[in-house]
């Protein structure tokens, strides 16, 4: 696996993985997404996102940086449980000090990738 940048040619990914109907427990708030609407956020944003892609070049899924220092992510369902998660947040974080994640307290797997990173309690904030 590898990380690389957010080009257009992924935005579609991002959108279609963030609104699966498998990954909408894990966010704290869910809205339909238009391809115009992702289009006009990807284009004053894809700098601070990265794509992570298979060996066979296969998006996976996608971690960025929100609100100045605070991370997320999402894999596609059909990459979970593979390690895709904590791998992007490994790889994405070493370039970065004082990250924060905003984690819902039942989103079980986010919470198991922070505490297997080491992640101090502190600074994974963990709310309803």
């Amino acid at each position: 696996m590898k990380l690389v940048d957010c080009e257009p040619i992924y935005w579609n990914f991002v959108k279609n993985i963030r609104t699966n109907e498998e990954n909408q427990n894990g966010f704290f708030s869910f809205f339909d997404i238009t391809e115009e609407e992702q289009k006009t956020f990807m284009l004053m944003n894809h700098q601070n996102y990265k794509i992570c892609i298979s060996e066979d070049n296969i998006p996976l899924g996608y971690v960025g940086i929100i609100n100045n220092n605070e991370i997320t992510y999402c894999v596609d369902p059909k990459h979970k449980n593979k390690g895709v998660g904590t791998f992007m947040v490994k790889s994405f974080s070493e370039n970065f000090k004082n990250m924060s994640a905003l984690v819902k307290l039942d989103n079980i797997a986010s919470q198991k990738v922070f505490e297997k990173l080491n992640w101090d309690k502190k600074i994974l904030y963990v709310k309803k």
